[in-house]
Formats: structure tokens, C-alpha cells, sequence
């Protein structure tokens, strides 16, 4: 149904941040770039083929940017991993994978187009659902656009996400049913990621 895109890691500074997965990992990610009018930038690493960790942050370079930063994103705010996303899987749509978000009782919110420039000069464009909770996922459609999991530095490979939920058992139901290899534990909302490294299996949270 869905296939696990990538994770959402807030940090305060990128460049710290950066140094800080890269000494966990012992992969350095790449810059992806800015989001215009969002206030943020971001750096990336893959995570497999399809998969990639996104390291996100307050963009000095918008700093007339007003109103709040998607994923709670502020140079006071805590780091941790804070939600992923999935993509339609096969012969899927992002349409599709909201709506069965939506008759599980999970609201995905509506869509939105985005874009970016790499320091490559390369347009990104995708379409994404706009209401993650932490383990409950955004969907997000790459459309033409190559995922960024293919292009980012590569070494480290996800193998499983560790939630916790109120309702542990409504949540497990949305993860099977989007196909996410997952373990749920009742609790407030909390995601973390366990990756395989060059330094070994690490936990990103």
C-alpha cells in the first residue's frame, strides 16, 4: 500500500545537526536545500532505495520569514525525530493512501504542492498531505521528481520504527494497512528509528 519515504529529524542548527548524524552514523549528509517560504533548510542521507533521513532547520537566509515552521522547526526547539512520511506504493496514488488513512479515523489533512532548488541547481517538486502526529504519517508523491533517497550519500539501511501511541491498537491497525514495519507501545505520541550503520545499528529519536 505505502512504503515508508523518510524521517523527519528537527535540530536547531543544520550544520551542528549534521555533525551530530554524522558522527552517530558515520555517513555525512548532503545539503537538499531550502524551502521557500516554509523558513527552513534541510540536509539528507539515505536510507535504503526508496528511503531517506531528512535533517531540518531553521533557514537563516529567510529570516523575514513570519508565522509558524512546519514540524514545530525553531532555533530554541528540541532535537529529535519528529514524524516520516510515506509514498503510494505500486499502482497506489497519494489520494488513495489518505483515504485509508481517513476511514481509520486518522485525518491526513489536505495536499499541497511544494518545491525546492538544490545547491545543484536541480527543481524538486512534489505534493504532500499536511497533518502528521508523530507516528501517524504525512503522504507525500514525488510525481517525475527522482526520489531523494537515490541521490543523497548513501551506507545506511532503516530497519524498523518504534512508536508509541494512546491507542496503541488503532495506530498498529493504520500501520498495517499502509504496510509499515513498526513496533507501537501505548504511550504520548513518540516515534524513533532503528538504522543500520557503518557504526552499527544505532537509534535516531
Amino acid at each position: 500500500m505505502a512504503i515508508v519515504d523518510h524521517l523527519v529529524y528537527r535540530v536547531p542548527d543544520l550544520n551542528r545537526g549534521g555533525a551530530f548524524i554524522s558522527a552517530l552514523t558515520g555517513v555525512s549528509p548532503t545539503r537538499g536545500g531550502p524551502h521557500p517560504g516554509a523558513g527552513t533548510h534541510n540536509s539528507l542521507l539515505s536510507l535504503g532505495p526508496e528511503t531517506y533521513l531528512e535533517i531540518i532547520a531553521t533557514d537563516p537566509d529567510q529570516a523575514d520569514h513570519t508565522g509558524p515552521r512546519p514540524f514545530g522547526v525553531d532555533p530554541d526547539a528540541s532535537q529529535q525525530l519528529v514524524t516520516f512520511a510515506v509514498h503510494p506504493g505500486p499502482g497506489e496514488s497519494l489520494a488513495g493512501v489518505a483515504a485509508v488513512m481517513a476511514e481509520l479515523g486518522f485525518d491526513p489533512g489536505p495536499s499541497r504542492s511544494m518545491s525546492r532548488v538544490t545547491p545543484a541547481g536541480q527543481t524538486l517538486t512534489w505534493t504532500l498531505t499536511s497533518a502528521p502526529q508523530g507516528p501517524v504519517p504525512f503522504v507525500i508523491d514525488w510525481g517525475a521528481t527522482t526520489n531523494p533517497a537515490g541521490t543523497s550519500p548513501g551506507g545506511c539501511s532503516l530497519v524498523e520504527l518504534h512508536c508509541c501511541w494512546p491507542e496503541p491498537g488503532r495506530l498498529q491497525e493504520l500501520h498495517q494497512a499502509l504496510s509499515i514495519n513498526s513496533q507501537i507501545l501505548r504511550g504520548e505520541p513518540a516515534v524513533f528509528a532503528v538504522i543500520d550503520t557503518p557504526h552499527g545499528r544505532v537509534d535516531i529519536r
